[in-house]
This record gives C-alpha cells, sequence and structure tokens, in this order.
C-alpha cells in the first residue's frame, strides 16, 4: 500500500460580526453556520470533488471524507457543514470522530488508510495537521492558513521522502483568487 494523496481545505465561508449571517443546515440564522456564500462553496466542492481524477486533472478523487469534530470548547460546525455534502456526493462516510488536538493521529489514520483523502479542517490548525504527515525533507508548512482565504487547497502528495506540500487555489465560485 502506497502513501495516499491528502486534500486539506479550510471550511467554507463563515459569518462576519457586520455580516452576513450564516445559516445552519435548516436554514435557521446561526452564528456557528455557513453564510449563503459558503453554503455555495459546498456545494461547489462537492461537485469539484465528484469529477476530480479524470485525465489531465490535478486532483485527485477522495475515497475517504474527513471533518473536525465539534468539542465543548468549539461549537462551530462549519467543517462538518462544508464535509457532509462533498462525502455525500462521493457516497462516502464522513468521518468526525477526531477533532482540534488530534493532528497526528488523523495523519497517522489518513496515511495507514492508504486512500486518497479530503480533510475539511479548521483553519488555525491546518499548519499543524499538515506537519503531521512525514514530509519531505526541506518541505515548508506556513505557520498560518491565511484568514481571509476559504479558496485555497493544500495538497500533500507523496514521494520517496515524504509529502510534498502544494498550495493551489480552488477557482470555483466568482471572486475567488486565481492564486494561491
Amino acid at each position: 500500500m502506497s502513501d495516499p494523496v491528502v486534500i486539506i481545505v479550510r471550511h467554507a465561508e463563515k459569518p462576519e460580526p457586520e455580516g452576513p449571517h450564516g445559516v445552519d443546515h435548516h436554514g435557521s440564522p446561526s452564528g456557528h453556520g455557513l453564510t449563503p456564500r459558503g453554503w455555495s462553496r459546498a456545494g461547489a466542492l462537492a461537485a469539484r470533488m465528484a469529477y476530480a481524477g479524470r485525465p489531465g486533472d490535478d486532483i485527485v478523487r477522495p475515497q475517504r471524507v474527513y471533518a473536525t469534530a465539534t468539542d465543548p470548547h468549539h461549537a462551530s460546525d462549519r467543517p462538518r457543514m462544508t464535509a457532509h455534502g462533498i462525502a455525500k456526493r462521493l457516497d462516502l462516510d464522513m468521518l468526525d470522530h477526531l477533532g482540534r488536538g488530534d493532528e497526528a493521529k488523523l495523519a497517522s489514520e489518513v496515511v495507514s488508510a492508504g486512500q486518497p483523502t479530503l480533510i475539511v479542517w479548521d483553519h488555525g490548525h491546518i499548519p499543524a495537521l499538515t506537519s503531521a504527515f512525514p514530509l519531505a525533507p526541506g518541505t515548508q508548512v506556513p505557520s498560518a492558513w491565511p484568514e481571509d482565504r476559504f479558496d485555497l487547497y493544500w495538497v500533500l502528495t507523496p514521494g520517496e521522502s515524504g509529502y510534498a506540500l502544494t498550495i493551489a487555489p480552488q477557482e470555483l465560485l466568482a471572486g475567488d483568487s486565481p492564486t494561491a
């Protein structure tokens, strides 16, 4: 079994103090939900992943989908809201049994499974998650996910000496940046 390609994304757009407001999966107002643009991104990611892996595509189709678990200290369900539709579209179970602080355990589980994986994670912990994978010598992991970016992929590609990191734009919605 070889090491799998791993795609890491931040949850979709969240409400800002000045609006637009977030909504939960029932459409009810929620400060812990996604904005309408966030729900659009979640849907666009589901469609993108469903068609990933075709000839010439640089994104692989995930065979596993993870989302950050909620816990008593972090009520936001945005990673799960983002990942749910993706997993459903791919006819996969959404794996949400690990949360913030479990990044090393998650990396080990993903590598052990040996299947291409999409991880929708809390952006504050994505650098720690990325660093928990066996990285190739010289691989630089940014110290933070850009606060204002919801439109990026962090792709870990296995090689002989460990994973290489590529940061790429999603370019799924109008207004997404064409550069990483």
